[in-house]
Parts: structure tokens; sequence; C-alpha cells
């Protein structure tokens, strides 16, 4: 593919794969793998799952691990097939061993089926002969049969190097076919290979090294924002809180938690490793950390000067104690996020979430005494046994906080508000989804309550919750209707301005069925289940006497949140291998200097002049993303650079009129202010790291003002040229631009024409702060095409340098 065929399509770095920290190997004679993941490339790469798998994957010498992301409709509808292909080589998916999926949404499955189609593998696994094995795992292959048509071999559980440890041994056999490839899968107790044994019951694998291994050290540092763009340290893995509705609660049992050191250690290596400023602590209930304060503590102290901010996901408002907000606002602030789930506290005991109404109030009023300005809530509506008054409780509760805050300078609430979606292996898999109506009720009652009180609000759509119920409870029986609709061009289903519910409606009834037989149907205990041969470790009976004990408003206690606490017996732990393990304090000492810099007003900050070029892919940046890139190699170097003021500082990088993308530039321009110690070893370090296409030439100090107007030469090709040249001498060298308040504005060349150069094909123009003349876009609306255009701006000059023109 030609770098100048992502100009057609939006975000073109979604699709170059040259970022810091990806891994490039040759891989002739290794094992080929390709990690896919059914969504963009923003939200794939904030997966932690796939940076654990790319990262373990990549260190081994007989592995080559290669990324996809599924392409944006506009990518497809410009560039096919050829966009199926991987990021690393640009190798089709087709050729690669293995393709593994990993499956984090319902929603993702007709993206799965089109990734299949559109890169030429047949979507169906029994038709396939050759090409790679398809593999998936995640939390929604634990009900593996939507997929069973579609997939060769299902890994349940977690995975981490297990994956890799597999891989290695797959690579260093030899097979007669395919038939004994699936075998050889179908080996281990963890995995579910239809083709092969379809009657096998299948247990979940549990990384039993979990509190030991530290997964991630070098993640790929994404071209543009990820959806969660910062590092992340998963503190711990599992939660005991048992929710009745949270699946994610019961398959990732028991709790295991890594110690205080670890975590900081990693933290402070993937800081350094990728640049970023953001580090976020995941967890499934980070409060329940049991070193949280110590952690904490030791991570302010470190980066309280850096601009480095510290995140916690959602917390339980009944954990947190004044230390988090106390050690947070040390470090720039994050979000803050609780997620009550319901209004009232009856719906609380009976779906065993343990907060008081006073407990939610007094953590949203902590916050707002702290310093921060919003705070979102989550709620939930549908839950088994909630009446009409339980959903106007949420409102009355969002109200009693807004109250509780008032006055806080500006302090703005936001709610949040999800369908319940039945969920295997949870104590409500057997209660139905309320009905479209039920659910557009139950909105409709809160919308008026939230406008009253001048709430911001959004409600997740009804007929996607619809669809993820269905899948969710579905049988093999789905497989068919998931093709149809795929076939009827279903795809991008999480995402609401792609999601079509009357092509998916269409797909049903093309099999005589409807969503709703699956999402509304009522199940017994006593029914066998699709998923019943998965066995993830909790007892069926337990979740049979939660759901007993929802009907009766009676919780369960968490087994671990005191001394005095005892089994529940869901039955995962054995008490040797597989039991709660907890976290050990922090004893390593830390010099306070990881992190340091030069004060802000310290007179040692000067500015610098960076002189670089921009080719080849990189011509794909735009200056926003330019920046970003610069940002996170300064930071990688330990450069220390000033930031601006505000609630927001961001670091004092500025591109000096920026090229357009797709225009080539051989001597762009930084200003930075910073304290360089040594210009020419930094030149050497940039170099190493920065993304392919850039190269820094020249460091120097800058001392003069900037120019209200500068002159830039630009190099096209002869013909480009002649064409520029043909519409000047016919006063038609001139564009139309619509600007920001919807006026159309005619850009003509002569208005920025310094000089040219007919033998040299050169051009120079102005730039000044109306703008220049964007040669590209004077091509496009003459409809010379693209890929024919060669431009680039040989320089830019400064007032001083202006004489040399």
């Amino acid at each position: 593919m030609n770098f100048h065929d992502f100009l057609k399509v939006s975000k073109p770095p979604r699709y170059l794969g040259n970022e810091i920290n990806s891994y490039r190997k040759d891989y002739s004679d290794k094992l080929r793998v390709c990690l896919s993941f059914p969504d963009n490339y923003e939200v794939g790469m904030s997966h932690l799952g796939i940076k654990i798998l790319y990262e373990s994957l990549n260190r081994s010498p007989l592995i080559y691990a290669e990324r996809f992301f599924m392409p944006w409709p506009d990518a497809i509808d410009k560039m096919g097939r050829d966009i199926f292909v991987s990021l690393e080589s640009k190798t089709p998916l087709k050729e690669f061993d293995l393709l593994g999926f990993s499956v984090q949404y319902e929603l993702s499955y007709s993206n799965i089926l089109s990734i299949l189609l559109n890169a030429g593998i047949p979507a169906e696994s029994q038709l396939r002969n050759g090409g790679p094995v398809v593999v998936a795992g995640g939390p929604c292959v634990y009900n593996p049969k939507p997929l069973e048509k579609f997939t060769d071999v299902f890994f349940i559980g977690e995975m981490d190097y297990v994956f890799t440890e597999i891989c290695e041994e797959y690579a260093g056999k030899k097979f007669a076919g395919r038939r004994e490839r699936l075998e050889f899968f179908d080996s281990y107790d963890f995995t579910y290979v239809p083709s092969v044994n379809p009657a096998k019951r299948v247990g979940k694998k549990v990384y039993t090294g979990f509190k030991d291994d530290i997964s991630v050290d070098s993640p790929v540092v994404p071209l543009i924002p990820a959806v969660q763009d910062r590092v992340v340290s998963e503190i711990s893995r599992g939660c005991s809180r048992g929710c009745r509705f949270c699946q994610a609660g019961m398959i990732y049992r028991p709790v295991r938690e890594r110690n205080v050191d670890d975590i900081v250690d990693n933290i402070l290596t993937q800081l350094k490793n990728t640049g970023y400023e953001t580090a976020s602590l995941l967890s499934l209930s980070a409060a329940d950390y049991s070193c949280l304060e110590d952690l904490l503590v030791r991570l302010s102290d470190i980066v309280k000067n850096s601009h480095t901010s510290i995140s916690l996901p959602s917390l339980r408002a009944d954990k947190i104690e004044d230390y988090i907000f106390r050690e947070l606002s040390r470090v720039r602030k994050s979000g803050f996020t609780i997620a009550p789930e319901a209004g009232s506290e009856r719906m609380r005991k009976i779906i065993n979430k343990n907060l008081s109404e006073d407990e939610i109030i007094a953590a949203v009023k902590a916050a707002a005494d702290n310093g921060w300005k919003t705070a979102k809530l989550y709620f939930m509506i549908g839950l088994p046994f909630e009446s009409e008054e339980d959903v106007l409780g949420i409102a009355a509760l969002v109200g009693k906080i807004k109250r509780s805050v008032k006055g806080k300078g500006g302090f703005s609430l936001s709610v949040s508000v999800s369908n319940f979606v039945p969920k295997p292996f949870t104590p409500f898999q057997w209660w139905p989804q309320n009905s479209t109506e039920e659910l557009t009720y139950k909105q409709n009652i809160l919308k008026p309550e939230f406008r009253k009180m001048k709430i911001k609000y959004s409600f997740h759509d009804i007929h996607q919750s619809v669809m993820e119920a269905a899948i969710s409870k579905g049988d093999e029986s789905l497989g068919d209707i998931l093709l149809e609709a795929v076939r009827n061009g279903v795809i991008f289903d999480g995402w609401s301005e792609y999601f079509d519910f009357n092509k998916w409606m269409n797909a049903f009834k093309h099999y005589s069925s409807a969503p709703e037989d699956y999402s509304t149907k009522i199940l017994q205990p006593e029914d066998e289940l699709p998923w019943d041969f998965i066995d993830i470790g909790v007892k069926k009976e337990f979740l049979i006497s939660e759901f007993e004990k929802s009907k009766k408003e009676v919780m369960t206690k968490d087994c671990r949140s005191d001394s005095t606490s005892i089994c529940i017996g869901c039955g995962v732990c054995d008490f040797d291998l597989l039991r709660n393990e907890f976290a050990l304090p922090g004893k390593k000492s830390f010099s306070g200097n990881e992190f340091k810099r030069v004060s802000d007003t310290d007179q040692k900050y000067f500015s610098y002049v960076i002189d670089f070029e921009k080719k080849d892919s990189a011509v794909l940046f735009s200056a926003i993303e330019t920046c970003r890139a610069f940002a996170h190699v300064f930071k990688m170097c330990d450069v220390d650079i000033s930031y601006s003021r505000g609630y927001n500082p961001q670091p004092r990088i500025s591109y000096i009129y920026p090229l357009s993308v797709g225009v080539e530039g051989y001597n762009e321009k930084l200003i930075i202010k910073a304290h360089v110690k040594d210009k020419d070893l930094l030149l050497g370090q940039l170099n190493k790291i920065l993304p392919s296409g850039f190269r820094m030439k020249d460091i120097r100090p800058f001392e003069n003002k900037m120019s209200d107007e500068m002159i830039a030469a630009y190099s096209l090709d002869s013909e480009a040229y002649m064409q520029l040249i043909e519409a000047f001498d016919e006063e038609r060298a001139f564009y139309k631009k619509t600007t920001k308040r919807g006026r159309e504005k005619i850009i003509d060349l002569k208005e920025y024409l310094v000089k040219k150069d007919d033998e040299n094909c050169l051009v120079y123009v102005k730039i000044n702060g109306r703008g220049s003349f964007n040669f590209l876009e004077f091509f496009r609306q003459i409809n010379y095409i693209d890929s024919k255009v060669s431009i680039a701006r040989k320089n830019i000059f400064f007032t001083e340098e202006l004489q040399n023109v």
C-alpha cells in the first residue's frame, strides 16, 4: 500500500504500526501469530490483555506476534480487503499461523466475522482447509456457543504467559494436517475445540503466578490517543464482593494482589519506557486492595513534582478514605467515578452492593471538598425485582448528592444509566432481561427528573442492550443468525452511529426467530444452560443460593472483608494453589529523584528550535499527533520541559506553522522551552526512539521572537508544478475553504506567492496568522489525483533568514 492511499481515510496513523515500542522481527523461521482485536485502534490499544500477550509472545525467540484492529468503515469502503493486513509487516491475515481474537464484548461478534470474510478466511471453521488456526479468548468465550461455528479453538480462563508457552510448544512440532493441529490444542484441560471434542467438559485456567509476575514493561505507545491513554498496572485480579449481576466478579476469582514494591517498580518502568504522564491502578475493586494507602503514598511521593497523575478506576463509596483524596491531591488530578448501581437501599441489597446512601453522598462530597471538579455516577435499570419506586430512587439519590455539593465552586455531576444484561455464571443468569417497552418506560421516567436538576446524563441504547443479552444468553443456533446479519451489513454494533437494529431483525426473521427469544427467556435453576459444560470453579449451587438470597433481600458477606470473614463456599479455592492472596507492604526506599524536574520558576529553562524531517509514513501525522510523538520521546529521554500553567498543564512544545497531512517536510521546526544538557547526545537518543519517518537534525538555542510572517519553500513534482503554474497564469490557482462560522472563503495563491523557481519546481509562499496556501487542497479541488502529487516543504525561514530566500 502507498502511504498516500491513507489520505483518503480518517485518522491514518491507525493503520501504520510503526509505534514506539512496537516489535520488528525477521519472521522467516518463527511461528507467526496475529493478535486481533475486533474494535478500532483506539479501543484495542487500551486493552491490557493485548499488551500482555504482545509483549509476552515477542519475548520468545520462536514467535513473532503482530497486531490487527478492526478498520473503521471509511477505510474498508475505500481500501477494501487491502486494509486487512497486520500492522507491523503488512502481512495479509490469512497468511498467519494463528489468528487470535480477544473477545471482550458481545457486540463485537459481527466485527469478528467481518474480519474473517474480508481477510479471505472462510467464516465457518468446517470450511477451512488451510490458513490460520482461528483462536479466541476473553470473558465472552465463557459462553462459546454463539461463536462455536466460526472458531477453531477457545481458550477458557487467564492466558497471560500460558498462551506463550503453548505457542512455543506448537512452534516446535510438525503436524500432518489441520486435524492434528486442532488435536494438539484439545490436549489442554482449558481449551474447547468444537470440531474435535464437542462433549468435552472444560475447566478455566487460573494464572497462579499473577502475584509475583509483572507482565508489561514497555507497552506500545499508540500513534493517536487511545481511549485509555496511559500506562496501566494491574494491582489485583479478581473480586470477592459478589455483586450478583457482575460476571467478572465470578469468573476471575480468587482474589490475587501484587506486592506494593513490584507495582511501584512496574509503574516507574512503564512511565520511563513510554513517556506517559498518567498511570492507572487497575483492579475490579481498587479500593479493596489491602495496601492501597501504602501504595498511593509511595507513588505520590515519587511523581508529585513531575506533572504525572495517578488514577484509580471506579471506587466503592464505602471504601473511600481520606488518605485516597490526600494522596491523589498531591499529584495532577484525574477523574472521580463511583458506581452506586441502584438508587434505593432495597435494590442494593438485592444485587449485593453493600453501600448505604450516606456513604455514597459522603464520598462525592469528599471529592468536592478535596478539589475535584467533576464526578461521574453509574447506575443500572432493569435489575431483578425492581419497582418503579426503585427506578425513581436513582433520581432521588442524585438530587441529594447534588444538594450536598452545592456551592463547591462549579462542581459538576454526570450520570450514566445502563440497562441490565443477564450474564452467564452470575446469580442473575436465570433472570430475563426487561422487555424493550419496560426499559423505555424506565428511561423515560428518569429523563425529566434529570432535566429538572440540570444534570448531564446518558442512557445506553436499549436495542444494543437487547442484542447484547441475546448473544450473552445464546446457544449455537445464533451462529447462523450472526452470519446472516453480517451478510446483511452489520458492523461496529458497539458504536451507536453504526448499530443497525433493523438489519439484525431481518437476520432473526430469516430464521423465524427474534432477539427476545433469548434476551427475555425465563430460565430455571434446573435448566441445562448452553455454557454448563464450562467449569469456572464457582459452583452452580452457590449461584443458585445467591439468586435465592436476592429474592429475600439478603446480602452475602465479602469473604476477605475483615479478619473475622469466613469462606462463603463459592467453591473456587482449593486453599493450596487457589486461594485469596494479599499484597506485602512496601519495603524498598526511593531516592525521590526518579522524576526530579527543574522548577517551572527556575531560570534554567531556555527556548530551543529543533529542525526535523517528516517523511514517508510520518506525512500522515497531523500537527497534534506530531507534537504528541515528540512529547513522549522527550519524556523518555528525560528532557526537562517547561509546562504551561493552569488546571491541565501541557508541555511547551510548538510546531511552527505545521504541515498539512500528506506533505513531506525536510526542515520542519519545533520550539520547546526546556533544560537541555547535551544536545548531541539528545539528538542520537531521540532518533533511536522516534517513529519511522521522523528524524531530528539539529537543536539550537532560540533567542529571537517569532516572526509575524514567515516564508516557506515547497517543491512539487514536475507535472504537479506545471498544473499549478498553468492555473496561476490563468488566475484560477485558488480553492474554497469553509470557515469555522460556516462561511465560504477563497484562498488564492497570488495573495501568498513570494516567488517561483521554474527550473527546480519550487514555490515560495508567505505563512502568517491567516494561514497559507494549501497545495494538496488545491489539487483535490481541481480533481488532480492525490496519489500522483508529490509535495514537500523544503524549508521554513525565520525573520533573520529571509535574506537567504
